[in-house]
């Protein structure tokens, strides 16, 4: 008997949802604004990481300049819908798409595809040939490219016809965490002609973000002892902006990095990653309520 509902349920799982695999022709933003700077960090002078190149040459790429290009993405919708639907876009961290975080995307998939949400898992890094960016210092900048990354696909989902476009959210971990942070920026919204209704960041890097503002409801899921990305900046620097009402901050005790992955304690690039089960439920839950939640305000759309 519990074999059969076993069974049962993984049939549900694997015909709830019809799923595509699409090319998205990304955008490098305006080639003015978005050159200019803006960000002003703690004390360390001013932040860009904007390119004009789809790959731009860094030691990530290989060194290869490429001027355009098309990102890969998965797009998961309740079977058989019809219209325009609320959508999500996922974003993975610092290692990309690879096996273990394919299984956390498609995990958060299964949850809001039977919510009735549209999910597009977004990836940044298999056609410009990256395998990581764990080593790199200079993540920031990466999150700032990845946020034209996510506006691409913002922009796709509206001009398809298939969101909602004032209900698309955006979801990250570890750097793709941070990239939500730099996509909620007030400053990075202002660049685009469309912007996402809120965002939810799982374990981000707040480093140089403390008088950040932002632009559209984000809540912040953090871990007590996260060795790879300091929960502790990004309380600070939630305290530190005026209008509270838009950032809301959990912090998850004994908690370490990568929480949402039901794997064994291990280490990775010098940090502690593992599993805590009331941080990877209460997570996923607070996401399902903050999208549902009535006090959400709409993102902006300028049409087509």
């Amino acid at each position: 008997m519990r074999m059969r509902h076993i069974i049962t349920a993984l049939i549900f799982l694997t015909t709830s949802a019809q799923a595509e695999m699409v090319k998205i022709k990304w955008n490098m933003g305006d080639p003015v604004a978005s050159a200019e700077p803006w960000l002003v960090t703690d004390g360390a002078g001013y932040v860009n990481g904007w390119s004009k190149n789809f790959m731009d040459g860094t030691l990530e790429e290989r060194r290869k300049t490429v001027a355009e290009g098309f990102l890969d993405a998965e797009i998961l919708k309740p079977k058989g819908v019809k219209g325009p639907i609320p959508f999500v876009v996922l974003l993975h961290g610092c290692t990309g798409l690879n096996a273990l975080l394919k299984k956390w995307a498609h995990s958060y998939a299964d949850v809001l595809v039977a919510q009735g949400y549209g999910v597009l898992i977004l990836d940044s890094f298999t056609t410009r040939n990256v395998s990581s960016i764990c080593t790199d210092p200079s993540q920031l900048g990466w999150a700032r490219r990845r946020a034209d990354d996510a506006y691409s696909a913002l922009d796709y989902l509206i001009e398809t016809g298939q969101a909602i476009p004032d209900k698309i959210y955006v979801v990250g971990r570890s750097n793709g965490a941070t990239t939500t942070l730099i996509i909620m920026h007030s400053r990075i919204g202002d660049l685009h002609k469309n912007r996402f209704a809120g965002g939810f960041a799982l374990q981000p890097s707040c480093l140089y973000l403390r008088t950040a503002q932002f632009y559209g409801p984000l809540r912040l899921f953090l871990a007590e002892k996260d060795d790879a990305t300091s929960p502790t900046l990004c309380t600070t620097m939630a305290s530190a902006i005026q209008r509270k009402t838009l950032l809301q901050t959990t912090v998850y005790k004994n908690a370490f990095h990568g929480f949402e992955d039901k794997v064994p304690p291990y280490k990775f690039n010098g940090w502690r990653l593992g599993y805590n089960a009331e941080a990877a439920n209460g997570t996923i839950k607070g996401i399902v309520a903050g999208i549902k939640s009535e006090n959400v305000p709409s993102g902006k759309s300028s049409g087509n």
